[in-house]
Formats: C-alpha cells, sequence, structure tokens
C-alpha cells in the first residue's frame, strides 16, 4: 500500500503506544495473537520473529494465561508465553527436560533453559506467522507495515466497501485511507445514519462529537428565480412563490457537527487553516457524499474562554496559533464587567463549502509553483 500523508495529531485521542504500556503492565489480558500484533506495530516490522524474543515459563505449573511476561530487551523484547514451547507446561519435549531447567535454575544457570528456548523460539515464530497469515485482519496489518507500492487485496477490499476502490480517489482524501480501512464497516452500512457519524468522528477525534440535524443554511437564490415586480415580473405571487431579498432559508440545507468542549490548545488546533479541520471536512464528505451540506462546531470550554478586554489577549503575533481572532478565539464584552465566562463557547462555525474551497486553491496553487 502507498504511504499516507502525515495524518494531523488527533485532539485527544489515546497515545500510539498506550497498547504497548498496557501490555507490559497487564500482560496476562492479552492473548497471544494480540501481544504479537502489538509488538509487531511497536517495533514497525512484519517478521514476528524480529520484534518478539520468546521464552518458555520455567516451570510445570498450570499456565494461566497466554502471556506471562514481558521483558524490555535492547533489540527484541522477551516475551514469556504459556501456549507452546520446547518445555513448561505445554512443552513437547518429556517432562524431564522441564524438571531438569528447574534444577539448574536452582542452581544458578540459565544456560540450559536459554538454549532450549533459543531451539523452540523459530517454531513459536511460524506459529505467529500462521496467525497472520490466516485472518484478514492481521493480514492487512502487516501489509501495511511492509509498506509495498501495491496495496494489498484485503486493503483493496475494505476500500472497494468504502466506494473509494478506484484509483486515484483515495489518495485525494486529505485523511489518506486509513481512516476508510479502519471504519469500512460504518462506510458499508447503508443508510449512513447521523448515530454512526458521530460515533466515527467521536472515536477518530477522541472527544465527544453531537451531529445536529435539520441545523438549516441560508442559500442565494439564482438570479433567474428572485422576486421581480412590473410587467416582465417573475416569482411575484405573495404567498406563492414571492419572497423578499437574495436569500432563503432552508432547514434541511446543512447538519452542525458540534465537537466538544474542547481546551484552548484543542480548540485552535480545530480553526479552518489547521490541518486537522482540513482532514475532519475530508472524512465527513467521503461519508456523506457531494450532496450534503454541514458546518464543524468546534465549543471552547467555558474556562478558557477570553475576552478582548483581556489584559495580554490582543496581544499581536506572527503565531496564527495564539493570536487574536474576534468570533474565532476572543470575544468582545457587553459593558464593563458583564462578561462571565460561566458557558461554553459555542459561536465559531466553518461552513464545509468554504473550507473545500480554500483547499482546493491551495492545491491549485501549490500545482502551479511546482509547474513553474
Amino acid at each position: 500500500m502507498t504511504a499516507d500523508p502525515a495524518e494531523p495529531a488527533p485532539l485527544v485521542r489515546r497515545p500510539r503506544n498506550a497498547p504497548l504500556a498496557r501490555l507490559q503492565r497487564q500482560p496476562r489480558r492479552f492473548t497471544f495473537d494480540a501481544m504479537v500484533r502489538v509488538l509487531m506495530r511497536a517495533a514497525s516490522t512484519d517478521e514476528p520473529s524480529s520484534a518478539v524474543r520468546f521464552r518458555t515459563p520455567p516451570g510445570l505449573a498450570f499456565p494461566a494465561a497466554d502471556v506471562q511476561e514481558v521483558r524490555d530487551a535492547a533489540s527484541r523484547r522477551d516475551v514469556v508465553v504459556g501456549v507452546m514451547g520446547l518445555t513448561g507446561p505445554s512443552g513437547v519435549l518429556p517432562r524431564y527436560y522441564s524438571e531438569m531447567i528447574v534444577q539448574t535454575l536452582r542452581g544458578g544457570s540459565t544456560a540450559l533453559h536459554q538454549f532450549l528456548d533459543l531451539l523452540g523460539e523459530r517454531f513459536v515464530g511460524f506459529f505467529a506467522m500462521a496467525a497472520t497469515k490466516y485472518r484478514p485482519s492481521r493480514a492487512a496489518d502487516v501489509a501495511r507495515l511492509r509498506r509495498t507500492p501495491q496495496p494489498d487485496a484485503i486493503s483493496q477490499v475494505l476500500l472497494a466497501l468504502t466506494g473509494h476502490a478506484t484509483p486515484h480517489i483515495a489518495p485525494r482524501l486529505a485523511t489518506g485511507v486509513n481512516p476508510l480501512l479502519h471504519y469500512a464497516g460504518l462506510f458499508a452500512m447503508r443508510p449512513r445514519s447521523a448515530e454512526r457519524l458521530g460515533a466515527m468522528l467521536t472515536d477518530w477525534l477522541g472527544t465527544s462529537v453531537q451531529i445536529i440535524e435539520f441545523a438549516g443554511a441560508w442559500l442565494w437564490l439564482p438570479p433567474d428565480q428572485r422576486s421581480r415586480v412590473g410587467v416582465a415580473g417573475s416569482f411575484r405571487q405573495l404567498g406563492i412563490d414571492a419572497a423578499l431579498g437574495v436569500r432563503a432559508f432552508s432547514p434541511e440545507a446543512r447538519m452542525l457537527l458540534r465537537i466538544g468542549p474542547l481546551s484552548r490548545a484543542d480548540f485552535d488546533r480545530m480553526l479552518p487553516d489547521r490541518e486537522i479541520l482540513q482532514s475532519l471536512v475530508s472524512l465527513v464528505r467521503a461519508f456523506v457524499g457531494p450532496e450534503l451540506g454541514f458546518a464543524v462546531n468546534p465549543v471552547l470550554a467555558a474556562a478558557d474562554v477570553s475576552r478582548a478586554d483581556t489584559p495580554g489577549a490582543l496581544q499581536l503575533s506572527l503565531d496564527a496559533a495564539v493570536r487574536p481572532r474576534l468570533g474565532w478565539n476572543t470575544w468582545l464584552p457587553i459593558d464593563s464587567g458583564s462578561f462571565l465566562p460561566q458557558r461554553d463557547a459555542a459561536d465559531a462555525i466553518f461552513d464545509a463549502d468554504a473550507i473545500e474551497a480554500q483547499q482546493a486553491r491551495s492545491s491549485t496553487a501549490h500545482t502551479n509553483q511546482r509547474t513553474v
């Protein structure tokens, strides 16, 4: 699979090494296959034997779990497994060898135990590779670790379920294909409901996302459909088709994606000129299609709301992440002492069409620069 562009850092997503840290703290809660997958991803390798050095428990006690212990090492992690091996409770050698290992360990020598583990490690590695080969989800994961230029068969099937298997379509997404592969099940379900969209975005961003349907939007009336009076007038029947102005409000024209409440740092990362909002709009557009309009409404937590007359609030800066922007991250008080930040600020609403137009202009400018 072709390498995706770097994904934007999520808002409050769990750290990348969270499964690895949990494996080291609570190894007995992991199955053998899950342990191998976590360590392969941590080592960025598609070979189980390159990421794990398999060890057997030095005794004959019944193994209460597949994974007994995980030990850090310089190159590979030592993992004591109870599922198979030459010796131990699940060993294939006669019991005498396991008893002899216990005796040598009591004498302070680990040579025999390490030697037999060295011989049996290859067989356990083959077992782990077989589990990877015949599980579709694991096969796709291993293909990503290999970073082959051609997409693997499993990824192609998942992209087909999402409707993005046609060449040159998926690479256009700002998010890359990884979110599509991860949420292929939600993309494949029909109809695609607001509940599924909210669940997907909540998991992807790592924070609460509420889908407000029928939020409505003002739609511009085409010049040939506006009301005109006179002999050559049109759309001038009161109560039927006449309308004042050049816009009309449509309750079903747009839905709202309310995100948060967010901290100031996370809120600043959801502004229109930041990469994460552009990726979010791209993912939602892939889910809802080109017909449905939507807007993103990041909500700033009340504790982080600042007003314009706060000391230091209007300090000019070249950094777009910290400079004040009225209506986005800074608010004016009604009068002195009347502004009490007791509620979350949900005033910032960014229309998806405007963000997509900005992306198109940036892409065109980048293409022109490369051409020159």
